[in-house]
């Protein structure tokens, strides 16, 4: 009797260290995602201008994005001949553009 209680007694912390496990790493995947890499260079000369700024380099990057957003073109650019050429099917993306 005492053995089986001690299997059903691991048998559930099995299944509670595999659920804690599946949670912990689901939520570092969903970081990964909007975790984007600096140059070490960079970080570290944007760390000096945030540090004299008091701000952080997470505020100076964001404020980068956002001028960067705001001043890009969304037209795409135009398609070659040659790309016509490879692909015929871009020839449809040209009609399709002047017909808009």
């Amino acid at each position: 009797m005492a053995n089986n209680y001690k299997r059903f007694i691991q048998n559930q912390f099995e299944k509670a260290k595999s659920t804690a496990s599946e949670f912990i790493s689901s939520r570092s995947e969903e970081q990964e995602e909007s975790t984007i890499e600096l140059n070490p260079q960079y970080y570290a000369q944007l760390k000096a201008i945030a540090d004299m700024q008091h701000t952080t380099v997470q505020a100076i990057v964001n404020g980068i994005i956002v001028q960067h957003l705001a001043s890009a073109k969304y037209e795409s650019s135009p398609i070659s001949v040659d790309q016509k050429e490879d692909n015929p099917l871009l020839y449809l993306v040209g009609i399709c553009k002047l017909e808009d």
